[in-house]
């Protein structure tokens, strides 16, 4: 999940020494390959054009130690494009890469939604990071959020910038340390966290963070946690706001049907079509109440304008090979469930 997506603090610290904040350049004076490869392509310029904009406007906004996080950030993030696009072995797939990381990168630092109107005239969300290094007793981490700028209003800005100012606590608390002999030699700890605001209006923001840590152990883990805003109210929304107690078996079946699906697939090479089927029969029956479960904590949806996604992390449904799992419920299905209370989104 958001491993791939961000870098490691000691990355982080050390692109601080390596390269311009910015990557606004004349293309006449163009020399690294990632360079010339924006400049000749019009979309990859455009791109990075953008992103140089947003990054430009939003440095402009902070000050002391949130400047000094979006200057290393940048910076780190600008080998880590480096790194995921230099490999690409045409001009054409190494331009549609470079389009792909930037257009991602200006969306986050100017705060854009992945759908919905947007926030009109009421106050916008902006980046908030936070990192740290690995060392002694001390696990790195990168954290990149959003918060409500300046002085919380009535809308719920108190409420949302408590829950994130929550979650950044309880990941430092859990995931921030190590004791002497947790960490086997050589190896070093590690977690991240990187938001997606999934939709925002003026009545309503709705946010994912994906969520990854390692403590040392075979592998790493992940899950993610949302939180949805009703502006008007001022209220992060749970399951019984937005639905009565009868949309729950409805909400449900529809979910199993896309998590049904998603293991046909992925068991698909484990054996004859009948053992296929029996492993998925097995599951979905063995996974029933957690299906319920998930759908039923708010925590887990991740809310479109056309749509809503409920999320399981590893395990959850599952083994840890299967990866984490997400059942998509269409905005018909949403608005039939919310009955008279109407679906948040309009």
């Amino acid at each position: 999940m958001i491993k791939s997506a961000l870098m490691s603090s000691a990355a982080l610290a050390a692109a601080v020494m390596l390269a311009p904040a910015a990557s606004a350049f004349d293309c006449a004076k163009a020399s690294t390959d990632t360079e010339k490869a924006i400049c000749a392509d019009p979309a990859a310029k455009a791109a990075d054009d953008a992103m140089t904009a947003a990054y430009e406007a939003l440095l402009s906004k902070m000050q002391g130690e949130q400047a000094a996080m979006l200057k290393a950030s940048q910076r780190a993030w600008l080998k880590l494009r480096e790194q995921n696009c230099g490999w690409q072995e045409t001009a054409a797939e190494k331009a549609a890469c470079l389009v792909e990381k930037t257009t991602q990168r200006a969306d986050y630092l100017s705060a854009k939604p992945a759908s919905g109107p947007g926030f009109g005239d009421s106050p916008a969300l902006v980046p908030h990071l936070s990192a740290h290094d690995f060392g002694k007793g001390k696990c790195s981490s990168e954290v990149s959020l959003y918060r409500f700028a300046g002085a919380a209003g009535d809308g719920g800005e108190k409420v949302f910038n408590g829950w994130v100012d929550d979650l950044a606590k309880n990941l430092e608390n859990d995931y921030g340390g190590y004791a002497e002999g947790d960490l086997p030699e050589g190896m070093a700890c590690e977690y991240s966290a990187g938001a997606v605001i999934t939709y925002a209006s003026p009545d309503l923001v709705a946010m994912n963070v994906s969520i990854y840590m390692f403590g040392g152990g075979a592998h790493g883990n992940s899950t993610a946690n949302s939180i949805t805003l009703d502006r008007k109210t001022g209220k992060a929304l749970l399951f019984s706001d937005v639905f009565g107690p009868d949309a729950t078996k409805a909400l449900t079946a529809k979910c199993a049907e896309g998590i049904k699906a998603a293991k046909y697939e992925r068991f698909a090479e484990s054996g004859s079509k009948e053992e296929v089927e029996q492993l998925v029969a097995g599951d979905m029956t063995n996974y029933a109440e957690a299906i319920g479960a998930g759908v039923s904590d708010f925590n887990n949806w991740l809310i479109y304008e056309d749509r809503a996604e409920v999320y399981f992390p590893p395990y959850a449904l599952g083994s840890y090979a299967e990866g984490d799992y997400t059942c998509a419920i269409p905005k018909a299905d949403l608005q039939a469930a919310s009955g008279a209370k109407g679906w948040i989104v309009p």
